[in-house]
């Protein structure tokens, strides 16, 4: 009982309340929200985004950022179309080599950023960029059509007409990383890392290892969504996954994940990635304009960083609070 009392008092259980009030509200006003179908589309949208926060969120645990996500969805995506298209490799081959190719990718990240202490923000601001080009110069902004049909039926298939398979492997992605964080030594050293740099070290934690490690496994997370994208639409786009960035880190932050480090969990991220995945599902319910959820997400992303600044700097808070705290009565009694 208690547990779940300290669950609805976090930043996640706050978000979760929200997005369920919106969900009601749009579904009193439209009567279309609670469907079968709406809510099989809103997940299946929503866990891309998601297993991207996945290893977004393992990587603001340690106190880094990762800008590089969607490209490196984008570099995988590209790939898995190349083999499946151009060499006609087995589908599920063609996912696994794909797959595996964003840990390389993630590692490059880890590499500078562990061993020459440089920046993450522009370490992965510049990488970003470096496989964005790749992706253009490869396709020439083309795109690559004639995926199988069974790897489309993989990314595409649904269970009992209401579960996604994405969605499926987004829960199962969540336990696996939920054991890790807690249950293993790696986990520890992911939360000591973002908790303490310093004090890390001195307690003998390979500090360079986990970092290169973390933008490893964000690396392969992001690479199985840009390959299931590929498969999901039968074909690969080079727009694919380009605002997994700003909506990964505005899934971590919104389900309680600590921009400076050492706080924060996957099952959080779930919450805040369905919350932006509603809000662009309520858009397109009440019929308004698309040119909107732009808007709505930068205020969506603004608030998150602002619950963040409140939640992790004491005089922000204080300051913040004082502001709405009543002033105390003067005592008029003799």
């Amino acid at each position: 009982m208690n547990k779940t009392i300290k669950f609805f008092k976090s930043t996640a259980g706050m978000v979760l309340i929200v997005t369920l009030l919106v969900g009601v509200a749009v579904q009193i006003a439209t009567g279309n929200f609670f469907t079968a179908y709406n809510i099989s589309t809103l997940t299946r949208a929503a866990s891309f985004v998601i297993i991207v926060g996945f290893g977004q969120t393992i990587v603001l645990l340690t106190g880094g950022i990762d800008l590089s996500v969607a490209t490196i969805g984008s570099v995988c995506g590209m790939a898995n179309a190349i083999f499946m298209v151009q060499y006609g490799i087995n589908p599920y081959l063609a996912i696994l080599i794909t797959t595996l190719m964003g840990i390389p990718l993630g590692a490059v990240n880890g590499f500078f950023i562990a061993k020459f202490k440089m920046t993450p923000f522009i370490v992965t601001l510049a990488t970003m960029q470096i496989y964005k080009g790749v992706v253009y110069v490869v396709t020439k902004g083309m795109p690559i059509t004639g995926m199988p049909d069974s790897a489309e039926h993989l990314a595409n298939g649904i269970i009992n007409g209401i579960l996604p398979n994405i969605v499926i492997f987004m829960v199962v992605i969540c336990i696996l990383l939920t054991v890790m964080l807690k249950k293993t030594r790696f986990g520890r050293y992911v939360y000591a890392l973002g908790g303490n740099r310093n004090c890390a070290k001195i307690v003998g934690i390979p500090t360079v290892k986990i970092e290169i490690m973390v933008y490893c496994l964000s690396g392969l997370l992001s690479a199985f969504a840009g390959v299931m994208m590929s498969c999901k639409l039968a074909s690969f786009q080079a727009s694919i996954g380009e605002s997994w960035q700003m909506e990964s880190i505005t899934a971590a932050v919104l389900g309680g994940t600590s921009m400076a480090g050492g706080l924060g969990s996957v099952v959080g991220t779930i919450v805040g990635g369905f919350l932006s995945s509603v809000i662009s599902t309520c858009i397109t319910l009440l019929r308004v304009s698309s040119y909107w959820e732009t808007i709505v997400t930068g205020a969506v992303v603004l608030i998150a960083v602002f619950i963040d600044a409140v939640k992790d700097n004491e005089a922000f808070r204080e300051k913040f609070g004082r502001r709405f705290k009543k002033p105390a009565k003067a005592n008029t009694s003799e």
